[in-house]
């Protein structure tokens, strides 16, 4: 996983890289310690990105540096590149 150099964006990567894994390994029937548990409760939403555009490494640290994305979303996002779910944003005529 890339990270971007600021720990408290990096940990949010790390934070949603392991809450996927922990979602995946109970869906499997594994269990994980009472200290983890918390990733199973974490919301992983993340904001669209551009109509006819999926997310990237640069147009994700560009909002961020817009101040449109928080410490959290940028973190989730980058994980979420990372771990190859990066997907274009199909948006009807009518959201855009």
């Amino acid at each position: 996983m890339e990270f971007v150099g600021i720990p408290s964006v990096d940990k949010f990567a790390v934070e949603y890289a392991l809450s996927l894994c922990a979602k995946s390994s109970v869906k499997k029937g594994y269990s994980i310690d009472k200290e983890k548990e918390y990733l199973l409760t974490l919301e992983l939403q993340i904001p669209e990105s551009q109509c006819g555009e999926s997310w990237n490494h640069k147009s994700v640290k560009e909002h961020y540096r817009a101040g449109k994305l928080s410490k959290k979303e940028y973190g989730y996002i980058v994980a979420h590149i990372d771990l190859g779910l990066a997907v274009v944003n199909e948006c009807s005529p009518i959201t855009k």
